[in-house]
């Protein structure tokens, strides 16, 4: 593990110095004091990620889409020499973080209708996944994700991982009278993600959610409005298999399955789920990662009909180091489900 990070650091300063190499080329300023504002803010998102420098996290989440779209500029400087070309590259580049800082914040409502051929009342159900809670969103970023929620006035509400991301668990907890005004007939239930792992309060965490009245399910299955809620652990932590999960269940009931990363289709297909939720891909967030996405995941956004089994995987409402999208969009995933009566 040490030897993977090693190369990836080392792969890293190598093409930052290359971007470096070409940006003081253009500017033409002072070596000493470009290279070390630029070490500075080329380090930023691990420092800030280790919790060294709390106060460069900004210039850490913009620099990561930054670097991004400038080593490929870079590697396109090695061969076409013009310099009013490259200058209007990286115009560009700022014109798009500008533009993707302002669409992120665009939440969009993102319906689907769904038939679940099984008996129970018809829900409305809204998604959400990846909200990011942290530090470098704003004050009323959870309050206004509130609002919408309400104003939607939804039966249930699903939370499908990553809501919180920060390792100052403070931030949780002011959040946690806001998150008790989510209104919904049959509550507010959710699953953990990656990075709840990552920000190293689990537990303090999970009493939190508790707190503001969002039930945790960790490889758990609750009985909710007629039908069965599976929430399992993430994917990336050892866990239950679906069939351990579900051999108390009655498969004539309608079953919802809330699992953050969108995989073992095929496993919760044959265990008879009618219905998977999922997040974790952001869509990729910047384009072109929505190419990747699509390559690595069966579904990486949208829905997905197989055999008996419908999935539906989410873009994420909020955003996960930039606050930037770019061919993506936030949204709120907006549920009719319908049931044979």
């Amino acid at each position: 593990m040490r030897l993977g990070f090693s190369i990836i650091l080392l792969l890293y300063t190598l093409l930052n110095w290359l971007v470096g190499r070409q940006i003081l080329d253009l500017l033409k300023v002072n070596k000493i004091a470009f290279w070390v504002v630029f070490i500075i803010l080329a380090y930023s998102p691990l420092l800030t990620r280790l919790g060294w420098v709390k106060f460069l996290n900004v210039f850490g989440n913009y620099w990561m889409v930054f670097f991004y779209y400038a080593v490929l500029v870079a590697f396109i400087g090695l061969f076409i020499k013009n310099t009013p070309f490259i200058v209007g590259c990286y115009v560009l580049i700022f014109i798009a973080i500008i533009y993707g800082v302002v669409h992120a914040k665009e939440i969009k409502l993102q319906p689907y209708e769904i038939v679940i051929p099984k008996k129970a009342s018809d829900l409305h159900v809204v998604m959400l996944a990846d909200i990011h809670i942290d530090s470098a969103k704003g004050s009323n970023y959870v309050d206004k994700m509130v609002q919408d929620i309400n104003a939607l006035q939804p039966d249930l509400v699903l939370l499908a991982g990553d809501i919180f991301d920060d390792r100052d668990i403070t931030i949780l907890k002011k959040q946690k009278e806001t998150l008790q005004a989510i209104r919904a007939k049959y509550g507010v239930y959710g699953v953990l993600g990656n990075h709840e792992y990552y920000s190293g309060n689990l537990d303090e965490m999970i009493k939190t959610f508790q707190e503001a009245n969002i039930k945790i399910l960790k490889d758990e299955v609750a009985e909710v409005a007629g039908v069965y809620l599976v929430g399992r652990e993430d994917a990336h932590k050892t866990r239950k298999s679906l069939k351990e999960l579900l051999h108390t269940v009655d498969l004539e009931k309608p079953i919802i399955l809330l699992d953050h990363q969108p995989v073992a289709l095929e496993e919760a297909r044959e265990n008879g789920v009618d219905l998977q939720l999922s997040g974790h891909t952001h869509r990729g967030q910047f384009f072109p990662n929505q190419l990747i996405t699509k390559r690595i995941y069966e579904i990486d956004y949208g829905y997905l009909a197989k055999g008996n089994l419908q999935v539906i995987v989410s873009s994420g409402y909020g955003t996960w180091g930039p606050p930037v999208r770019i061919g993506t969009q936030s949204e709120i995933v907006d549920i009719k489900m319908k049931f044979a009566q």
